[in-house]
């Protein structure tokens, strides 16, 4: 008997110290989401302006960069729309173009068809093109919605155009941290069409300024962020936020090395090769 109790006692313990880690474990994981927030709101705030904010200049060529607020280590990129294709105003042929060098000869098939339901997206009519889809084929597919027939309203609106996943959408974001921070000791023979389409492409004017941010949080995991801001009243306002939780399946160490030899190379005076 007295065997039995003291196997009792041990489970009740054991399942209250694991249900105690586990609420810990979602407390800690709250408090991680709440700081990366509240530093994607700083760096919101200091990009605010027209003018420069950071002093020594860094990475005001749309480079990806590290800022600090809050002791929480962010990636942040501000560039301009202008560098992107805009979605409501372009010519169908460039878009089709761009989501060819995008996808690779490879995905050729795959690229026709999301560009031709891009296109039947933002058309007025019902006819659909050869890969296209319309009304029909969204309610073939149990969708509970219909294409706008119009002008795109938001970049999150995207992703309900057909053949648009999620993975297209936003492809992965270290690789084009790294990418970027790459391109600072090897010049490219030619430069690369992004992989993600909410880089590729926008719907706001060219003026607009865009603040990518990325937040790593507990282990591996991280918030990718994209603010896009416009003049309303002579003021830059937020007209649009996008984001997305991912897992850096290699980490960020690889990230950090690199940012660190490309400080050193700038110390010694260095250019890229």
């Amino acid at each position: 008997m007295i065997l039995w109790m003291l196997v009792l006692i041990s489970f009740l313990t054991g399942q209250y110290l694991g249900h105690n880690r586990e609420k810990a474990d979602i407390a800690q994981n709250a408090w991680t989401a709440f700081r990366q927030r509240q530093a994607v709101s700083s760096v919101v705030k200091l990009f605010s302006t027209d003018a420069w904010p950071l002093s020594d200049g860094a990475a005001k060529d749309g480079r990806w960069f590290r800022l600090f607020p809050d002791d929480m280590a962010l990636w942040v990129r501000v560039d301009k729309e202008s560098q992107r294709i805009n979605l409501n105003t372009v010519a169908d042929g460039e878009i089709k173009q761009k989501l060819s060098l995008m996808m690779g000869d490879n995905f050729q098939r795959e690229a026709d068809a999301v560009s031709d339901c891009i296109l039947d997206w933002r058309d007025t009519d019902s006819l659909s093109r050869m890969y296209g889809a319309e009304e029909k084929d969204y309610k073939a597919k149990g969708l509970a919605y219909r294409p706008a027939n119009g002008p795109f309203s938001v970049m999150s609106e995207l992703l309900l155009v057909m053949g648009v996943t999620p993975d297209r959408f936003w492809a992965d974001p270290l690789q084009l941290i790294e990418a970027d921070l790459s391109s600072l000791f090897v010049q490219p023979e030619k430069e690369k069409a992004p992989t993600a389409l909410s880089e590729g492409f926008t719907i706001y004017p060219g003026e607009s300024k865009r603040i990518s941010v990325l937040a790593p949080g507990s282990e591996t995991g991280y918030l990718y962020m994209n603010i896009i801001m416009t003049k309303e009243s002579g003021r830059l306002a937020v007209v649009d936020s996008l984001q997305f939780m991912g897992v850096a399946e290699a980490g960020f160490d690889r990230l950090i090395e690199l940012e660190s030899e490309a400080r050193g190379l700038e110390a010694r005076g260095k250019k890229r090769s």
